[in-house]
């Protein structure tokens, strides 16, 4: 099914390419419409910050990293004893940022020597880690705000190397030999290359051909799919072409690009969790890097909507980037640079780290990112309400295999086919505005190590199948129906059609207020009898949750805020810890579990509490 969706989007949008027909309309236009009409007037607590706020987490990260600064200018990661990918453009773009908004100008020369190592690599095909893809849109910035503070001589230097770069041989994700499909990386690249383009230093011809190659990777909703669809690679491309919108790509794919970028700009606001943060869900989610390119989109956005006239919008998409920025600042190390992954373990452990994750390179890109929403930040949009904190609506996004929902500020997250290597299937996150995200749950364990989410299981045989444990291949079909959708309450239905022996399907009817979530399942087949299972958050690495379960309830403290999941029928219904802590990205969390008789449950969660603080940094 999800493959023909995506046959589909793809033949739309060639042949809007080709002339033939019009991009199809947007399927979330009535909801954004409706959305935007209940912001009008709305209440929400203001975050109160600034456009240098993003200069402050930003001088954080550099102060840290200015110290492991190799004599050449190249960024050494202080865990993996050598340079790593793209830290050092990142870090030369993030350091000329605080140059250039005056808050740190004794880094100039360490802003320049990390330019000078960056363009050398990039003109030379030496980029650490063969990364070059990577290294042109923040070494443009960074050269553009360097140029007219460093000498004559030095600056010429920098223009030479920026000649000389060859996209065809300086970038992997391009097309030579057999190289046949381009992804994310090329973005970033042909990004860059309109930066250099825009400076006098090459034509548009790389940024044009590959612009079309990868238009046909957007759904209709503006979204991008990189492979196996993580929420984190559908963002990442799309806030550097947002970027090269709004400095004046005017090419031949401008218009549906406009129109892309702007859907899923609106796509993106309304899938944002009150605490802030990117949908969870796949390769390099919970990194703090997801919440940065969130602040660059949605800067641009409010500065697009302002100079449009559009006020509602304009004061949104500037709340939506300063809750992102919130989120970032609740990780600031006391050494001043960020726990990239949202938990408090000693970096030295990689705890939820990807393979290619690294303290420098995700600390830099963040900051980079960081950077770049501060160029394009206007103090003159105020904050309004935005999607998360009204909410009064639920949709399915079938592409990524996601429902989310939002009710008056408490917001759910669904997936309907986890990718085993990262996640598991059903409800995965429960945030509320105003609570600690960690307690949510915030995410799920990766179902091919140890399915968890809330849900249920059910006998197989001698065996307890789990709903957390299904993937793609198990599924026939997921289908959501839509009851009511108001700040004050949204209902839906989500069916789970299975491929099982013995169980035709799951049925789990949500009834969403501000205060609670309400979740009624039936299993359609042969059950005498089934488990409901919660993941009780248990640690982050330096906190640890207090977990108290009274019979038919589990409570969960943390930070001044808890989550309490009851067992509301059948009545009687004893919890108990399974007694083994399971990983997840953000640290690790207690299986709760209960036996159920009869194929029906009904349970609820019931977040309260305030929100976290943000880590002080000692510097």
């Amino acid at each position: 099914m999800i493959a023909r969706v995506k046959l589909f989007y793809t033949a739309v949008l060639l042949g809007w390419l080709t002339g033939a027909r019009a991009l199809e309309p947007f399927p979330l236009g009535p909801a954004v419409d409706t959305a935007k009409n209940r912001l009008v007037g709305a209440q929400f607590k203001p975050t109160g910050l600034k456009r240098d706020d993003y200069l402050a987490v930003i001088g954080g990260i550099v102060t840290y990293f200015h110290h492991f600064q190799a004599p050449d200018g190249r960024i050494i990661d202080p865990f993996l004893h050598t340079e790593w990918q793209y830290s050092t453009p990142c870090y030369a773009w993030a350091a000329a940022s605080l140059v250039a908004g005056g808050k740190q100008t004794n880094l100039l020369e360490s802003a320049a020597l990390a330019l000078d190592c960056a363009l050398t690599e990039l003109a030379e095909d030496k980029a650490a880690n063969n990364h070059g893809d990577f290294f042109t849109f923040p070494a443009m910035l960074a050269y553009e705000n360097l140029r007219e503070r460093v000498p004559a001589e030095r600056r010429k230097h920098w223009e030479e190397l920026l000649r000389a770069i060859d996209p065809e041989r300086s970038y992997r994700d391009v097309f030579v030999g057999n190289h046949k499909e381009v992804h994310n990386w090329n973005i970033v690249a042909l990004c860059g290359e309109y930066l250099r383009h825009q400076d006098g230093f090459t034509d548009l011809s790389f940024v044009e051909r590959y612009l079309k190659a990868q238009l046909p990777a957007f759904t209709a909703t503006g979204q991008y799919r990189d492979p196996n669809v993580p929420m984190a690679y559908d963002h990442f491309p799309r806030h550097f072409l947002a970027a090269i919108l709004h400095r004046g790509y005017d090419g031949e794919s401008h218009a549906l690009l406009e129109e892309l970028i702007e859907r899923g700009a609106w796509t993106s606001l309304l899938i944002q969790s009150p605490a802030g943060e990117l949908p969870t869900g796949g390769r390099s989610a919970q990194h703090q890097w997801n919440e940065a390119m969130q602040c660059v989109t949605y800067e641009v956005r409010a500065a697009e909507k302002q100079r449009a006239g559009d006020g509602v919008a304009a004061r949104a998409f500037k709340r939506a980037a300063h809750l992102a920025l919130k989120s970032i600042q609740r990780w600031q190390r006391p050494s001043g640079e960020l726990w990239i992954v949202k938990n408090r373990l000693d970096p030295a452990v990689r705890h939820g780290f990807e393979g290619y994750s690294a303290h420098s390179q995700y600390n830099l890109l963040a900051a980079s990112m960081m950077a770049t929403a501060w160029l394009f930040a206007d103090d003159g949009i105020p904050e309004g309400a935005c999607p998360a904190d009204v909410g009064g609506f639920v949709f399915q996004l079938p592409e990524f295999h996601k429902i989310f929902a939002n009710s008056g500020g408490l917001y759910v997250e669904l997936d309907t086919a986890g990718d085993p290597h990262y996640n598991s299937t059903g409800l995965v996150r429960v945030h509320k505005s105003g609570c600690e995200p960690l307690i949510g749950p915030t995410d799920s364990s990766p179902a091919g190590q140890e399915p968890w989410a809330v849900g249920i299981a059910w006998l197989e045989g001698a065996k307890w199948q789990t709903l957390a444990g299904l993937g793609a291949k198990d599924l026939k079909e997921v289908t959501l129906s839509v009851i009511e959708t108001t700040p004050d309450r949204v209902r839906f239905t989500v069916r789970y059609v299975m491929q099982r022996p013995g169980v035709g399907a799951i049925v789990e009817n949500y009834d969403l207020t501000p205060q609670q979530v309400r979740v009624a399942v039936e299993l359609e087949g042969k059950a005498s009898e089934l488990r409901v299972r919660f993941p009780a958050f248990a640690c982050d690495g330096q906190n640890a949750s207090r977990i108290t379960t009274e019979r038919s309830s589990v409570r969960v403290e943390l930070n001044g805020s808890r989550q309490t999941f009851m067992v509301e029928s059948p009545r009687n219904v004893a919890l108990r810890c399974t007694g083994q802590w399971l990983a997840s990205r953000n640290g690790y969390f207690q299986g709760i579990e209960g036996t159920v008789k009869g194929p029906r449950v009904v349970y609820t969660l019931k977040p309260e509490g305030r929100s976290p603080t943000r880590n002080v940094s000692k510097r």
